[in-house]
């Protein structure tokens, strides 16, 4: 699988470490906590470009094919959202 990095380009996953799974914004704080998803087919996740620019990212993927939909920056207004096909 390659990450589009905002700043380093597309890279192999073997550079980048997953931190967690993200909640949906509109997740009361029962749902934060017990459940994986609110949406089987997607995941919203935190990665950090350990061995790259250190960056953290917010990756969306589809989780019935492994693909990334969407890379976005942890800052927001450092770098645009990069989307890219399914790798």
């Amino acid at each position: 699988m390659l990450i589009a990095c905002p700043f380093c380009g597309e890279r192999d996953v073997a550079e980048f470490e997953f931190r967690q799974s993200i909640a949906p914004s509109g997740a009361d704080a029962a749902e934060r906590l017990y459940f994986r998803s609110a949406d089987p087919s997607r995941s919203i996740e935190h990665w950090q470009h350990v061995r790259g620019c250190r960056t953290w990212l917010e990756l969306h993927r589809d989780l019935a094919s492994g693909s990334v939909l969407e890379v976005r920056t942890q800052l927001g207004a450092a770098a645009p959202a990069v989307t890219g096909e399914p790798s």
